[in-house]
């Protein structure tokens, strides 16, 4: 009697018997070039015996009926011995074996879905005994009395109302893992389907039938087959039906109409209007009240005696994009960049150049605005200029944006970008910063780009095409009372009032205004702001590409002289 370990396969002998002993292994998931999912299912090692005839084969018997009597625990599935091959009869077991492939970043739509966990709890208020999670993050449930637990990001034995708590911790019954998730799906023989989501303490939802069909992606989805293992190639069809539908769209968020100051906002019942302390630490969105049965207006504080005083809706939602998931569509990183430029204007102080040198320079180097996929020069025209030499009237602000407009070249384009002619820009920077972003395609947004006051700087707006359609249409809206003031506050209110939404990048811009002043080393930044003198701004652009003042390499630019860079030093 003789055993060896080998690959399973027949060998079809009259003199010889075959028994195979199979043990279960889990099948494997491996993922081909195009990133799509499949399952591999390892052929099992099967112990193969051979045995001659007679007293011998007596003895083999005795042996398999010996193990598999006394070593259940070690072998998990046992094949009958048979006097045929015995394939047919192993794969037929095998193919009972249920298996799961799964396809991350996804939420399949659901006909029969069951939720296999109880709904976590919100903070503070529900009663989390039954559920043992909470939906907020940050947050665990701690048990008051036998009859009451709340969700809290801590507990004391006395609380701040003098009321007494066990702090004992309550515990979810199932733990909410994927896995635990699926291995659910997996124990149950009428399951098809499983949807998991990492988001609000964690959900489960489990169908007995599949669809193919994608009504979101998101990082926080995990959607799976499962069956048995007769019905991979059923279920790797229909994920191939699933990949046909990436990457994926995500629909375009709904934006309110919310009303201004003096507007009836009685239908609305929002408010477009915020009123801000004088460095933007603090602000407060207006609310709609009911004044009478035919008129509701937004006010900043609480309406007169005569008013009903009934409170509508507050401000409008002011909602930031965060960066979609690895399934979804993204926004292009295309660039169309301009700058405006006063030709005949005058430097702002002696020793600065004037914003016609500075576009001359960039023009002659081919680069900053010129290194974008599309530029342009739009004129400026002489207002009253602030110390620091920028627009301090908008209604010339908003005749610049209305040239952008009749041209139409940002339409072709993912991107609008305005760079200020005294901030050294590097396009190509900024596309990996969209790259970091990674901004939905189509979705309307503005980009916050500075930490300073309201994290808006005008030196770099950067805004997507189709936050600059809703802009052209609806802008004009945003022209209430006296113009006067920063061209960039009034971009970002207007933005944010027409319901635009925002993505954070507070690492595009470092600016002077925003005491960010120092050498342009630091590798990251996509503009360095401001840069008033041609020396000074050259200087700069050569420590981006060159890293030091002089031309040290073949992208830098000949200067006169070079001076280390010193605090305070004049720009």
């Amino acid at each position: 009697l003789r055993g060896t370990h080998t690959e399973a396969r027949a060998r079809p002998a009259a003199s010889k018997i075959v028994a195979m002993i199979g043990v279960e292994q889990e099948p494997m998931l491996q993922v081909d070039e195009d990133g799509q999912k499949s399952m591999k299912l390892e052929r099992p090692r099967l112990l193969t015996l051979k045995v001659l005839p007679g007293v011998a084969l007596l003895a083999f018997l005795a042996l398999v009926g010996f193990m598999a009597y006394g070593s259940q625990s070690r072998v998990p599935k046992l094949a009958r011995a048979t006097t045929s091959v015995g394939k047919n009869s192993f794969l037929s077991e095998v193919s009972d074996e249920r298996v799961c492939l799964e396809y991350p970043g996804l939420k399949l739509a659901e006909s029969s879905a069951m939720s296999l966990w109880a709904t976590c709890s919100m903070k503070w208020s529900e009663d989390c005994t039954n559920s043992g999670c909470c939906a907020d993050a940050g947050m665990a449930c701690y048990e008051k009395s036998s009859d009451w637990a709340a969700c809290r990001s801590g507990c004391d034995l006395v609380d701040e109302r003098n009321e007494t708590w066990s702090c004992r911790k309550v515990e979810p019954i199932l733990t909410h893992t994927y896995k635990s998730c699926l291995d659910a799906c997996k124990e149950d023989a009428s399951c098809q389907q499983v949807v998991y989501d990492t988001s609000a303490g964690g959900s489960c939802s489990i169908s007995t039938d599949r669809h193919s069909s994608v009504v979101w992606a998101a990082d926080n989805f995990n959607s799976s087959y499962c069956g048995t293992v007769a019905e991979v190639d059923v279920m790797k069809s229909m994920l191939q039906q699933v990949g046909g539908q990436l990457p994926f769209q995500l629909p375009q968020m709904k934006v309110d109409n919310c009303s201004w100051g003096g507007e009836d906002c009685s239908q609305t019942k929002c408010c477009n209007d915020v009123a801000c302390d004088a460095h933007f630490t603090a602000c407060f969105p207006y609310s709609c009240y009911k004044k009478t049965e035919y008129f509701s207006g937004c006010r900043l504080d609480q309406p007169p005696p005569d008013w009903d005083g009934t409170w509508l809706g507050g401000g409008r939602v002011h909602r930031q994009i965060s960066p979609a998931g690895a399934q979804v569509s993204l926004q292009e990183t295309s660039l169309y960049c301009f700058s405006v430029i006063n030709w005949q204007a005058p430097a702002p102080k002696p020793f600065w150049s004037t914003e016609a040198q500075l576009a001359d320079n960039m023009k002659t180097h081919g680069i900053s605005i010129f290194q974008c996929d599309g530029h342009d020069f739009y004129d400026g025209v002489m207002t009253p200029k602030a110390a620091w030499g920028s627009f301090s009237n908008i209604d010339a602000f908003v005749q610049v944006w209305d040239q952008v407009k009749a041209k139409g070249a940002y339409k072709s384009y993912a991107w609008t970008v305005k760079v200020d002619a005294d901030a050294v820009f590097l396009p190509s920077r900024l596309k990996m910063h969209l790259d970091k972003l990674r901004t939905p395609r189509g979705a309307k947004v503005y980009l916050e780009n500075n930490y300073y006051q309201f994290k808006f700087m005008g030196a770099l707006e950067v805004m997507t095409r189709e936050a600059l359609d809703v802009f052209f249409e609806n802008g004009q809206t945003c022209l209430r009372g006296t113009h006067e003031g920063g061209e960039d506050f009034f971009m970002k209110g207007c933005m944010d009032a027409l319901g635009v939404d925002h993505q954070t990048d507070l690492e595009l811009l470092k600016d002077k205004y925003a005491a960010q002043d120092g050498p342009c080393t630091d590798g990251w930044a996509v503009a360095y702001h401001f840069h008033k003198k041609i020396l000074s701004w050259n200087w700069c652009y050569n420590e981006v590409v060159c890293g030091g003042r002089a031309k040290t390499c073949p992208a830098g630019i000949d200067v006169e002289f070079v001076m280390p860079w010193a605090p305070n030093l004049p720009s």
